[in-house]
């Protein structure tokens, strides 16, 4: 019981130097838009397919970034380029599933 309640009390005088303080503000609440996609409106990739190395090296420049995983002697490479339009890859290596997050 007194962990929650630190926890509380370190919530409610830390919120507004977190940037959560919502009540002062200088553009009026009905002015502000949403500037994204909706809530689940980027969908993730489930069983993503793969090409080659020779392939990716045809279609990623040298300053291309991704994310990699290795397992079990596999290796995946997931471009960053990509993510940006998904976020979320869930994937599989052998039995072993697993989600990449961007």
């Amino acid at each position: 019981m007194r962990t929650v309640l630190i926890l509380i009390s370190i919530l409610m005088f830390t919120q507004p130097a977190l940037g959560w303080e919502f009540t002062k503000h200088s553009i009026p609440i009905d002015d502000i838009l949403s500037g994204g996609p909706p809530k689940d409106g980027i969908p993730a990739l489930f069983d993503p397919q793969f090409i080659s190395a020779k392939e990716a090296a045809k279609m990623l420049q040298s300053r291309d970034r991704v994310i990699g995983v290795t397992m079990g002697g596999s290796v995946r490479a997931y471009p960053i380029r990509i993510l940006n339009y998904h976020e979320l890859v869930n994937d599989r290596i052998g039995n072993t599933p697993f989600l990449v997050s961007w």
